[in-house]
This record gives C-alpha cells, structure tokens and sequence, in this order.
C-alpha cells in the first residue's frame, strides 16, 4: 500500500514531517505531540499505530551516528541466479541493516554496522567464505549530509557535519543496555520510556536525561519518526556516484549536500580496481524520469560531466532497518 502525501490531513502531515527529529524527550511524549498539532494524545498515538501497521513508519527511535560504530557500505556482483539465495542469507546476519539489488554488474548493496573493526573484518571473511564471492567493503571518509530525515516539503534545507561522535557505552552497563533497547524504537504507547527504564534499571527521568546526552554527544544522529520513503510515493530510488579528484571532492560534496532531494552524501573509500567511485549522493524521486533529470541538472550545474559516474537504481528493498548492537549477554 502506497500512502500519498496529498491526501494526508495538515496536522497528520505535520506529525509525520516535522517529528522526524527533536522528538519530545519527556514522560508522555504523545500527548505532548497532540498538544502542538490540536490532536488529542490518543489520535496521536491512533495516525503513528496505522502509520507502522502500513510500513510509513519504519520505528519511532534514534538513528546512530555511523562515526561512533564500524560501519561500512558493501558492494558485491552476486550471479543473477543465485541472487535472491545469496540477499536472503546477507540479509539474516545481524550486522546487515540495509541490503538492496541496484541495476549494474555490482547488484547487492548492504550496510554493516558492527561494534568494532574486528567484528566488521570478521564479518566480511565470514561473507566471503560462505559466498564464495568477493564483498567490497567501502567505508565513509567524509559525510556531507546524512540522516537527518526525509523532508516531505520543499524548505530551506538542513544540513550539519557529522559529529566525531564519543563511542559507545561501555558493555554491560545500563547506559549500554538503554541503547541497545532503544535502537528498534519506541513502543507506541500513552508511557514508552518506561519499559527502556525497567530494562536498563534506572528511572524514567535517567532514561531521558541519558537519551538527551547521547544526543548531545553525539552518540545519535538525530531522534524522531524514521519514514520508509517508498511507502510515500519515492519508488524511485538512485545511487549516484562520481570518481572525483582530491582537489575538489569536498567543495563538490558539500555543494550537492545542500541541494533538495538529496538524503544522503559522502566521500567513500573505492575498491580499485573494481569499484574506482569516491562520491556518492542517494536521489529520491516519485519516478525514473524525476531522478535521471535532477542527476542531469546537478552535473550541469556543478560541472560534474566530466567525472566519470554511473546512477544505481534500486530495483529490490531486502532488508531495511535501524542498526542494532548486540546484546551485552551475547556470546
């Protein structure tokens, strides 16, 4: 089922654009919301239930700051006829949190996000060992602009480095255990801190006050509603990549970073001689032609034809999802 914006009302609308980050951090966070949109707290919490039942809403939570994890985009050619065996398998390790067949010769792209740059190698060999197959990890450099939602109007656009971040919580204490049991997001219901709080054995105040300091620090990205895009009417999904030279890889990221309709931007590290792109911005659009034609004004305004380049549009969602740690019990 595909949800038009169009049809959304002016406060469901708001709800679903507005709270994408700075969610209220407070004990009834609904009802807060309700009070903002001149909705009662219970039709807050009735518009957010549909929403998620729909698919709209992937979670209502944080989304992490890629700099505190080991984390990296993974490109791989799978063989046609194995391709659906192969994602299902990708799909069912724990680290992957997005896995999506893209049009070109390298058609299984994943995102894995582990704790460490041991578990990460780890996880690659273990990949390459079952597959048989050659995955090619391409780990972020340099983040122009990314998660910090999906805008669903036309506005001045935000955008902010991305932090160095802290690191994480050591293992096994209740800071740990609150973000572990946060990242799959918030139940909707009237009180849905209070479970995290019993979970990490401490108060509801703790948990709110620990959610705002890994705001702070850095520790999340942002934290509100977590939109899947598709669901939306954005069936039109494009990976667009350039090879660029150091020289003007930053000013040309930057300036595409502040553009609208772009979601995500970074430098990667490449893969030569199989994957020889370092920049790379993801287009959302409502069809192919929306996609290819803002690809095509954006190399002209920025002079980027001459780069090599390639545009990836996704084809399969696989999987997606938040990333999770692993519990602190985990063997």
């Amino acid at each position: 089922m595909v949800a038009l914006v169009s049809d959304l009302s002016p406060s469901a609308f708001q709800l679903l654009n507005a709270w994408q980050h700075g969610f209220p951090l407070e004990s009834r966070p609904f009802r807060k919301l309700g009070l903002l949109l001149g909705l009662s707290e219970q039709a807050v919490m009735d518009y957010l239930q549909r929403w998620q039942t729909q698919g709209i809403i992937s979670r209502i939570g944080p989304v992490l700051n890629p700099a505190c994890m080991s984390s990296t985009l993974v490109g791989m050619h799978v063989p046609p006829k194995h391709l659906d065996k192969v994602a299902d398998w990708i799909s069912a390790l724990p680290a992957v949190n997005h896995n999506y067949e893209r049009e070109h010769a390298i058609n299984l792209w994943f995102v894995l996000t582990c704790a460490s740059e041991q578990e990460r190698q780890a996880t690659l060999d273990h990949i390459a060992e079952h597959t048989g197959l050659l995955p090619m990890p391409l780990p972020m450099i340099r983040a122009y602009h990314i998660d910090l939602g999906f805008s669903l109007a036309a506005h001045p656009k935000i955008t902010s480095p991305l932090s160095p971040g802290n690191g994480l919580p050591a293992l096994g204490n209740a800071e740990r255990k609150l973000l572990e049991c946060s990242l799959p997001g918030l139940a909707i219901q009237a009180e849905p801190f209070k479970p995290w709080a019993e979970h990490a054995q401490m108060s509801e105040k703790q948990v709110l006050q620990h959610l705002r300091s890994f705001l702070e620090q850095g520790v999340f990205r942002r934290f509100g509603l977590v939109l899947r895009h598709r669901k939306l009417g954005y069936s039109a999904n494009a990976m667009c990549v350039w090879t660029v030279d150091k020289h003007h890889i930053d000013t040309v990221g930057e300036e595409l970073a502040k553009q609208d309709g772009i979601t995500l931007c970074y430098q990667r590290q490449p893969y030569p001689p199989h994957w020889n792109h370092n920049l790379f911005c993801m287009i959302h659009g409502k069809d192919r032609q929306h996609v290819l034609a803002h690809h095509a004004e954006l190399n002209s305004r920025f002079g980027l034809n001459p780069f090599p380049q390639e545009v990836l549009f996704s084809t399969r969602c696989f999987k997606q999802r938040g990333a999770l740690l692993r519990p602190a019990h985990h063997d």
